[in-house]
């Protein structure tokens, strides 16, 4: 398996990329009421890679954190854990899957763990754009 941590903005992403972000990510986000980071972290994998992004967030602030994959990848996992390992969020149970609200109690930093599954047909694993966004909320 492949770790990545992007740390690509909007300007230096695939054309490809940026276009899913613009289209589908910041529509996701719902840019009337959250405010997107200055970052996207955006990058192009396969079935059964993985990513690890790092953010922080700060006491009494309201995030949205979208985590989506262009629709040729099923189902994209992601955990947000502490910087100790402990698992704030899992979307496996969770009816919408793509996103997450928070209200942080402390400022922290913390990881977004994103997993997408390996490809179970035998043929050549799937490959498209997998985009992260945090939104916070004025």
């Amino acid at each position: 398996m492949l770790t990545f941590l992007t740390v690509s903005n909007y300007e230096n992403s695939s054309a490809q990329c940026m276009e899913f972000v613009k289209t589908t990510g910041l529509r996701e986000l719902n840019t009337e009421t959250y405010v997107p980071e200055g970052r996207f972290d955006v990058l192009t994998l396969s079935q059964g890679d993985y990513l690890t992004v790092y953010k922080s967030f700060f006491r009494g602030k309201t995030y949205k954190i979208v985590v989506i994959a262009e629709s040729n990848i099923p189902s994209v996992k992601f955990q947000v854990k502490t910087m100790q390992g402990e698992i704030i969020y899992d979307n496996s149970d969770a009816k919408d899957t793509k996103t997450w609200e928070y209200t942080s109690d402390k400022n922290q930093n913390m990881q977004i763990e994103v997993k997408l599954p390996p490809d179970s047909s035998g043929t050549k694993p799937e490959t498209g754009c997998v985009a992260v966004i945090l939104g916070y909320k004025l």
